[in-house]
């Protein structure tokens, strides 16, 4: 009784794909952690070597629970299906090659209290530590994500959010409330985490705990990582391989852009007017810089946009054109300036 009074559950949505070299961690790790009632909710991406079995087969003092397996979904998918069979007054995603510090769930947790003691529990918040980069033996790359990328901890604001993603999910705690108005992810999503921080920022508020309290392997195995282009959203396409460098760098931009153009369109037309003010206002904001390069200037000068400044000029060049091509082939006649505004 103590523990459902004093400690509300936390669901861990673990996501696996293939995850048996170092499944045994990650738990280990989860049985370490200072807080004190968890469960394991885990979806399965069709796994070949046997990680359902073994989940379903542990018998330490977790309570681990296979919601899905046996259908390819994908990375997106996976964690939306572990989302839904979670019980949790919060949630929060785990890949399945990470080691959590023990105080890791207990100071999101923290977090997410002192949100809801301000503006409610029915506020959507979410919380994110820091993390270390680590090789596949747990050697350590770099202390913080953000002493090694572009991405910032300050990030907080929808706008902040509109062109790349700061959050990666295996740092997140989110409450009830913020994985309530994200789930079901639309089909145009680019990654799960990213939309969920999107939701969070426009609707709720966001958090950085400053410690990194997770080590976050980078190896040949990864789906997504932070050691292929700086960025954790970059998801590997073997489809490229065959390409020569510059025609592979071309694809991936223009696949990038036409990506972040129909996630952008799907999160308009899903809130649209319930959006807040302040949300409102940010997603005028790119309007504006979609619009003319005087609105480009004040956004990426004024906006944690997850990327170089003139890597952000560019990458709201390239989206102005995608707005206006996806116009074209709806047979509309909205211009870019004002596709996303609300």
């Amino acid at each position: 009784m103590l523990a459902h009074t004093r400690f509300p559950l936390v669901s861990v949505a673990l996501a696996t794909y293939n995850g048996t070299p170092h499944l045994r961690d990650f738990l280990a790790s989860l049985e370490a952690q200072t807080w004190p009632n968890l469960e394991v909710v885990v979806s399965d991406d069709d796994s070949t070597d046997g990680t359902p079995d073994l989940l379903r087969s542990y018998r330490g003092p977790l309570r681990v629970r296979v919601v899905a397996a046996g259908e390819r979904v994908g990375i997106a998918r996976n964690f939306e299906r572990a989302m839904a069979g979670c019980e949790g007054e919060f949630i929060t995603l785990a890949d399945q090659d990470d080691v959590w510090a023990p105080e890791k769930i207990a100071d999101a947790v923290a977090a997410l209290q002192a949100v809801a003691a301000r503006r409610g529990p029915d506020t959507p918040a979410l919380a994110f530590c820091d993390i270390e980069l680590v090789d596949a033996r747990l050697a350590c790359l770099s202390k913080s994500l953000f002493h090694v990328t572009t991405k910032s901890p300050d990030a907080a604001r929808l706008r902040d959010f509109l062109l790349s993603n700061h959050i990666p999910g295996c740092s997140m705690l989110l409450n009830r409330a913020a994985v309530e108005r994200a789930l079901p992810l639309p089909p145009q999503v680019v990654m799960h985490d990213w939309w969920l921080a999107m939701v969070a920022a426009a609707f709720g508020e966001i958090v950085h705990v400053a410690r990194p309290h997770l080590k976050y392997r980078q190896h040949e195995g990864n789906a997504v990582g932070a050691a292929a282009t700086g960025s954790c959203q970059a998801v590997r396409d073997p489809a490229l391989a065959a390409l020569s460098p510059g025609e592979r760098r071309e694809r991936g931009r223009c696949r990038q852009i036409n990506g972040v153009a129909a996630q952008l369109q799907a999160f308009a037309s899903r809130f649209g007017d319930e959006l807040p003010p302040r949300a409102q206002a940010d997603m005028a904001a790119l309007s504006q810089g979609l619009a003319s390069t005087a609105g480009a200037l004040w956004f990426v000068a004024n906006t944690h946009t997850g990327e170089t400044f003139i890597r952000s000029l560019k990458m709201l060049r390239r989206l102005r054109l995608s707005v206006l091509r996806f116009g074209m082939e709806a047979g509309g006649r909205r211009t870019a300036g004002k596709l996303f505004r609300v």
